[in-house]
């Protein structure tokens, strides 16, 4: 647009035009990031909910990305010493021990009230490219069965522990024993169910009430971890993946107040979008039999791709001696609470002396810690991560990272065990964990975040350059007003400086 200067008004109706346009810029740099917003939000409706047709259903469904799930060991490299004369326990990590896992919904059905139900089948697939050794390496940690049997039985009648002592005297274990990697893990007969089995509760034809192999993960592997029912988000998506209930449940039982119960927020898979900073995720771990939740950490990039940082908090694990929202996961009551730093799941481990941790208990009491002599927690390595995209709360990376040990306490009754300190024992820890591919990742980038980004730039830029604009054309009118009153007010100002121009002499 060319504005001419020889006449007045044509200045003016230029400084107007351009005036207007200016403020149009303005308001529309200004209503950009809420008009945007309704049309993210209607599209984050089409696209998230947990219901056939969506693209969330279908990675929900059939995670495409790969993940795998890496195992540390403690060996103990002083058994005989901690047997004999109680010393503290020594310790050597080995690992990792990695599988390729593969997870998938099965059996998944809708219903009217916005939820479905479902259950998350597993496979594991040794990798041993991937691994320090093979499956059959072997490890010395502690007798399990052994030291479940002492601990079942330590508030029965005196006739039921001295049953227990000739029974545990008979088989002649130890309270540390000698294992693979895959017996540990997946399973082994055990002896002393075995004959528990067989010859106890068989003589009354119940020996099917008992299984008699042993194993962290035992019967894991193409199996699921319960049945799910979620909320699908159809109607509500702050709602979305929020669990309904678990193993027809709407809360977890092994516990002693309502918050401990809760079965709060998600069931880990995804979570609602438009992530709020101060505010926690909640999600439901069969693993831990509770809620666990992350709090935010700081803002980080993965490939290229901005994300919210959530890590598990001290807190989650503190004592409830120390922290009052703890308290219900004191077993069996809030006369046995553990130190800071570990988790009593016996409850829910078919009444075994089983606790759950951060790896080499990060966070734990030191009293916890120092129990074990060769563990190193540090957050770099045993803090779980897990990296979301702000807007539409992709998984962008995950590494839940968690202990399995034990509680061993002193039974002056059981030969095996007369000697022993009482401490917290590590058996391994392990990993599980998964970045977005590289296709995902581009999608995520070309089709939200640098949509989202281009939008937060008009959003500075255009308010900047419709203001810059109106600005201008202000002050221009305003100058050409005053000169226009200077020239009335002195009209002969202008005449005789046009008489003495030589251009005009003729």
């Amino acid at each position: 647009m060319k504005c001419g200067t020889e006449r007045h008004d044509m200045g003016q109706k230029c400084a107007i035009l351009w005036g207007f346009v200016g403020l149009v810029v303005l308001i529309f740099g200004i209503i950009t990031p809420t008009v945007f917003n309704i049309i993210l939000h209607q599209e984050m409706r089409k696209m998230l909910p947990l219901v056939e047709g969506t693209t969330t259903y279908e990675l929900w469904r059939d995670l495409p990305v790969p993940m795998q799930i890496q195992l540390w060991v403690f060996d103990v490299i002083n058994a005989d010493e901690v047997m004999d004369h109680g010393v503290k326990p020594y310790v050597v990590e080995k690992g990792p021990y990695s599988y390729r896992l593969k997870k998938k919904k099965e059996n998944i059905t809708f219903h009217a009230n916005s939820t479905v139900t479902f259950r998350q089948v597993s496979w594991y697939y040794f990798d041993r490219e991937l691994s320090v050794g093979d499956e059959n390496d072997t490890f010395t940690t502690i007798n399990n069965i052994l030291l479940g049997a002492a601990y079942m039985t330590r508030f029965e009648y005196p006739i039921i522990k001295e049953l227990t002592k000739l029974l545990l005297e008979s088989l002649g274990g130890n309270l540390y024993e000698t294992y693979t990697v895959r017996d540990m893990v997946w399973g082994y007969e055990d002896p002393l169910l075995k004959i528990i089995k067989d010859d106890i509760l068989g003589a009354f034809n119940l020996s099917y009430t008992l299984d008699d192999h042993f194993g962290f993960f035992y019967k894991w592997n193409g199996s699921d971890d319960g049945q799910f029912t979620v909320f699908t988000g159809a109607e509500d998506l702050a709602r979305l993946s929020k669990v309904d209930t678990f193993n027809g449940l709407t809360d977890a039982p092994f516990w002693s107040t309502p918050y401990a119960r809760m079965l709060n927020g998600t069931d880990g898979t995804f979570f609602p979008p438009f992530l709020d900073k101060q505010k926690p995720l909640f999600f439901y771990s069969p693993d831990a039999c509770r809620t666990l939740y992350m709090d935010f950490d700081r803002e980080n990039t993965v490939k290229d791709v901005g994300t919210y940082r959530y890590t598990l908090p001290v807190s989650l694990l503190e004592s409830g001696r120390v922290n009052s929202n703890n308290v219900g996961f004191c077993t069996p009551n809030a006369h046995f609470c553990m130190p800071s730093g570990v988790l009593n799941v016996s409850g829910c481990r078919m009444a075994s002396p089983a606790i759950m941790s951060y790896p080499h208990f990060l966070g734990g009491d030191p009293e916890v810690i120092n129990g074990v002599n060769g563990l190193h927690p540090d957050p770099l390595h045993h803090a779980s991560i897990l990296d979301l995209e702000p807007t539409s709360a992709v998984p962008m990376e995950v590494a839940m990272r968690l202990q399995i040990g034990v509680y061993v306490s002193n039974f002056s009754n059981i030969r095996q065990l007369e000697h022993t300190r009482t401490y917290f024992h590590p058996i391994f820890w392990f990993n599980e964990s998964t970045v977005i591919t590289d296709d995902l990742a581009g999608r995520l980038r070309t089709e939200l975040v640098e949509v989202v980004q281009a939008v937060s730039v008009l959003h500075y830029v255009l308010p900047c350059v419709g203001a810059v604009v109106v600005l201008i054309c202000v002050v221009y009118t305003l100058h050409r007003r005053k000169r226009q009153r200077k020239n009335t007010e002195h009209p002969e100002t202008e005449t005789d400086s046009r008489d003495d121009d030589p251009r005009l002499v003729t």
